[in-house]
Order: structure tokens, then sequence, then C-alpha cells
């Protein structure tokens, strides 16, 4: 008799994971900031699968990125191969992902004596960083950017885009924003910028920041705003040149080869060139709402 298939579908930017797996725990639904991003099953962008090893081999080939412990990426006869080292200090890894050379189907192996403390608990396969790490070698492919960014829907269904590294106010600016009638926050960290459709899309992502906020939900980009700390409003223009650059380092950019880099950089150019984009200095209250309102129209 055939093993049963368990299966469960993901939708995260627009882009629909399959897990599948014969043990139920390795493709239940999940839970947390994950469980709104849970779609019924239909067609998969996505396919992988999810099973157990009693020992993973490091794994062998071209390293391409050494992320200094956590994790390393391999070029192996014309695939990528994620190895996730141990929090106990094991030389051998405690998960391994094969992908494909356009990541649309991967195998995920996962080390039963790393686990066995959560045998009858259900396990994501593609647990933090992998799955963000998968999401953005697919952008990478011509789809658009994952940006560090706070991301809001208004009463239209028009989307805002409030761009910054670490500290740069995204958490605090989507505080100030939640309680706002006709406003929807997408996410207060990480958003997705889908640009290979004919108007540029904000995603809403389960990696949420300090406000854990974080929403399955999309709309049309009309404008972006680069957050600087200040003790009084101001908002400038930013000019093309500077709002592509400004992007660049807001983005999270694949880590190999040149031509999904130049992908990437091509996204962030035409957010730059089709979105009015500003640099915003704002003093941390609810004023600056009101300061916006004639640029969020």
């Amino acid at each position: 008799m055939a093993a049963t298939v368990n299966e469960t579908f993901l939708s995260i930017g627009d882009i629909v994971f399959r897990i599948a797996s014969d043990d139920r725990r390795l493709a239940s639904a999940v839970d947390g900031a994950l469980a709104p991003f849970v779609v019924d099953q239909g067609a998969a962008d996505v396919e992988i699968r999810a099973g157990w090893r009693d020992t993973l081999p490091e794994g062998s080939g071209r390293l391409i990125f050494d992320a200094g412990g956590p994790w390393r990426l391999l070029r192996s006869r014309g695939e990528f191969l994620f190895t996730f080292g141990s929090s106990l200090g094991r030389p051998e890894p405690y998960r391994t992902a094969r992908f494909n050379s356009t990541f649309t189907a991967g195998d995920v192996q996962l080390s039963r004596q790393h686990f066995h403390h959560r045998s009858s608990e259900a396990v994501y396969p593609l647990e933090y960083p992998l799955d963000e790490l998968l999401m953005i070698h697919l952008l990478s492919q011509g789809r658009g950017v994952e940006i560090h960014g706070c991301g809001l829907l208004d009463a239209a269904g028009r989307a805002y885009l409030f761009a910054g590294q670490s500290g740069a106010g995204k958490s605090t600016m989507a505080r100030l924003w939640i309680n706002q009638p006709g406003v929807t926050l997408l996410s207060d960290e990480r958003v997705v910028l889908r640009t290979d459709r004919s108007r540029v899309t904000v995603h809403g992502t389960p990696w949420h920041g300090e406000a854990g906020l974080a929403a399955p939900l999309a709309g049309e980009l009309a404008a972006v705003f680069f957050l600087h700390h200040a003790t009084a409003h101001r908002l400038v223009p930013a000019h093309r040149a500077r709002a592509a650059a400004q992007l660049v380092a807001c983005s999270f950019l694949p880590f190999h080869t040149a031509g999904p880099i130049d992908r990437t950089v091509t996204a962030v150019e035409r957010v730059a060139r089709d979105t009015p984009c500003y640099d915003l200095w704002f003093a941390p209250d609810q004023s600056v709402i009101d300061a916006l309102a004639g640029h969020m129209r």
C-alpha cells in the first residue's frame, strides 16, 4: 500500500508553496505569524518534499556563501544546497535543503537526533531562515524584491511603503498607524514588492518586527517613504537615483551569481522609476500622519 502523503500550502508574496511529507508532523498546519498565510490546496509555484534522516552529510560542492555558522549555500551538480549548522555544536548539519536552479522544487531533510525532543509535535521544515532565504532567491528570478519596510493599505486598497534599516523607525511608524480608520498593516518589518506585473504590488509577509504585525494581503504601491529620525517632520522628494540607492540598501539581495543580483537591482530601479518616493524625517508622534495626508491620496 502506498504511503499517505500529507501536505500543506502557504502563500507569501503571491507565491504558493506546497510542503509534502510522509510524516504528518512535517506537513501540518503551521501556527503563529505563519498561520494567516496558509491557503487551501491549489496549484503550487514551489514544490517541497520534506523527510527525516538519521545523519545528514555536511554537503559537497562549490561554496557560494557562508553565514559564519548558522547556514551555508553551496552549488552542486547544477543545484543549490543550503546546510544549517546545529545549535548543539555538532559538526554535522541539523537540516539540509536542496533546490533546483530556479528554486521551484526542493528536498528538505531534517536530523532525527536534533528534533527527537519534538517527536510528538509539528515541525516546520522551512523554519526561519530557510523560508526567507527561499523567498529571496525566488524573487531574484525576475519576480521582484524583499524590502526592509513597514507596509500598509489604506481604505481604497492603495499600498504605502515606509522603508528603512534596523532602527529607522519601521515598528514605530506601524504603531502610529495601527488604530487609524481603514488602515491595514501588512508588516512592520519586511514586505515583498512584486515587479513582474503591470503595477508594482506590495505584499505582507510573516517576518514581522517588534510590533508583531503581519497580514497576508496586498495592494498596488502608491508611494515610498524613506524613514529618518528627527525632532520635526519634513518631507522631501527623493529623485530617482537616490531613491534607487536607498531601496537597494533596504533590499534583501540573493547570495549567488550576477544574474539574480542584476534582476533584483532591475526590480528596484523599476520601483524608483514608477513610484513617487520621498525622504521622510519624522518625530515619533501621531502628528506625522497629518503631515503625510497630502502625499497619500
